[in-house]
């Protein structure tokens, strides 16, 4: 087993990969995607859009080993060549922590065992969760690209939700607001991209106060993996 190394940071949307190491062993991880709320560009497309040639912030690519302590062009969402890579990096763990202000306030591990870049986020491959009720509960969607539709347009990706009952009584877990501008009261949150989780134990509805939900801060993707 080899072992990459990084750093992680607490904005926007952040995938790291590590080793198999229990968690907690910060020091381990690599970031491999970072995405920032507000800034008008899709999350999903940024995930899917393959590395440029030449591999720099200034053109949106994570090159490895690039720490974001001191980073301050906070305006691009940030992917690295090795989210290309997935199949054959052999990835065993994917670990999916959302949190504000330093904290970590929620997480998800999934199986990324035989797993591509696109199906790893699902209920069928979920091992754990800080949400109790999320491995037992019924969904409606669980997946990275989620509920997108061009009537009455909707753009809600890395989705976790339990059911539809009209707006005002729709619940779930996660959601990466690509379009804030749509149907729902609930996901009108300023600018796109916004990120609304729950922030307790279990589902909420999504048309809670603060109290229950988050409507920023970071989400962190980790990974272990053997070459």
């Amino acid at each position: 087993m080899s072992c990459i190394s990084g750093v992680l940071i607490s904005l926007g949307l952040v995938a790291v990969l590590t080793t198999d190491i229990g968690y907690g062993h910060e020091d381990n991880w690599q970031l491999i995607f970072h995405a920032v709320k507000g800034n008008g560009q899709s999350v999903l497309n940024a995930w899917n859009t393959k590395a440029p040639p030449q591999c720099t912030p200034n053109n949106g690519c994570l090159p490895p080993g690039f720490k974001l302590d001191h980073w301050r062009d906070n305006a691009k969402h940030l992917r690295s060549p090795l989210i290309d890579q997935w199949e054959s990096l052999s990835i065993k763990k994917i670990r999916v922590e959302l949190g504000g202000q330093g904290k970590t306030l929620a997480f998800l591990e999934f199986d990324g065992s035989g797993s591509n870049d696109k199906d790893w986020f699902s209920k069928s491959r979920l091992l754990h969760s800080s949400w109790a009720d999320l491995k037992t509960a019924k969904t409606n969607h669980f997946s990275i690209r989620g509920d997108e539709r061009d009537r009455n347009p909707i753009k809600r990706h890395f989705f976790v939700n339990q059911r539809y009952a009209g707006c005002p009584n729709d619940f779930g877990w996660f959601v990466v607001l690509d379009r804030t501008n749509e149907v729902c009261s609930w996901a009108k949150k300023g600018k796109a991209p916004a990120f609304l989780y729950s922030r307790g134990s279990q589902v909420v509805n999504w048309n809670q106060s603060k109290r229950f939900l988050k409507y920023y801060g970071f989400i962190r993707f980790h990974c272990c993996y053997l070459l």
